[in-house]
């Protein structure tokens, strides 16, 4: 019988929810980074042992977190986002016209097939992508 494992995002920290096939018992793990906003916490299809934790608070500001190890332990990876280039402006909800600007990362997908290669989704509007494991940030 296998297993099943639920990544859990909240306000108050992140949380890795385990049981057996059954689901009749759960183990959790966690809070991983107590007290910090985590937007999205996921897996890699590829690689199930490596975890990425989309981390955001007021005092620290943005920052990705990845475990190689399932959640044991978490080691902080590249966090320049920037957009780049020239970004215009959008229309704001009362429709004057404001700059777009990075604020946090909102989704985090991993490819199915690599590893090394994650998709981060952000507030204003951007797609970044990394091809190192988001060792060294997006491009």
């Amino acid at each position: 019988m296998s297993g099943v494992r639920v990544l859990v995002g909240t306000r108050k920290g992140a949380f890795i929810l385990t049981s057996d096939g059954r689901r009749d018992a759960w183990t959790v793990d966690g809070p991983h980074f107590g007290g910090w906003e985590i937007f999205h916490l996921t897996g890699s299809p590829a690689d199930p042992d490596r975890l990425y934790a989309s981390q955001s608070g007021g005092w620290f500001g943005q920052l990705i977190q990845r475990s190689d190890d399932g959640g044991r332990s978490w080691s902080t990876v590249g966090n320049d986002f920037g957009y780049a280039g020239e970004v215009g402006e959008h229309l704001w909800y009362d429709g004057t016209p404001r700059p777009w600007e990075f604020k946090r990362i909102w989704h985090l997908e991993p490819s199915r097939h690599d590893p090394d290669v994650v998709y981060a989704g952000a507030e204003d509007a951007a797609l970044f992508v990394s091809h190192d494991g988001a060792s060294s940030g997006p491009s």
